[in-house]
């Protein structure tokens, strides 16, 4: 009569296999929860009040107040902000502040993402969000009529700030 049952070693190493699958698993699995639902703790941008957009082809002269969205099509953070956008951009053009959208995409594809999300500002450009000191999306910008940076909002805002960039930006 065989003895049907593993040796030791071999019995051993399937369980070894076994845990680290699950390890390597849960590892996945904290890493693309923790990068999708939180936000990062540190600062992504470098730009602030003070700097000068230079080589962007804005005529920021045009208006004394200029609202840049600086989004991303595949930003979940932007879409999931698109709501606010529109009330944004139709206070904006309520109170004559140009809104413009800064994107890493063609200005093709930025348009094309933005009448997805009912979302209708005065001008789409592409922008080098690294030569513009820009290290993630969503990021707001109040811009005055010199092109000079007077606020900076990063990320998906929660609503007390939504209401800080509705009086700053379009009511103020």
């Amino acid at each position: 009569m065989e003895n049907s049952s593993p040796r030791p070693a071999a019995k051993w190493l399937e369980i070894a296999a076994d845990v680290s699958i699950v390890i390597v698993a849960v590892v996945i699995v904290i890493v693309f929860a923790r990068n999708y639902f939180f936000h990062p703790k540190t600062s992504r941008s470098e730009i602030a009040a003070g700097t000068r957009l230079t080589g962007q082809p804005v005529n920021w002269q045009d208006n004394r107040k200029n609202v840049v969205l600086v989004l991303s099509t595949t930003c979940h953070y932007c879409k999931e902000s698109s709501g606010f956008y529109r009330k944004l951009v139709q206070d904006c053009r309520n109170s004559h502040a140009r809104t413009v959208a800064f994107f890493p995409q063609t200005p093709q594809e930025a348009q094309a993402y933005l009448k997805a999300e009912d979302v209708q500002v005065d001008e789409v450009k592409h922008a080098n969000f690294q030569s513009l000191q820009i290290g993630g999306t969503p990021t707001l910008l109040l811009v005055d009529s010199n092109g000079v940076v007077q606020k900076v909002w990063l990320g998906k805002l929660p609503e007390a700030k939504e209401k800080e960039v509705l009086d700053q930006s379009c009511r103020g």
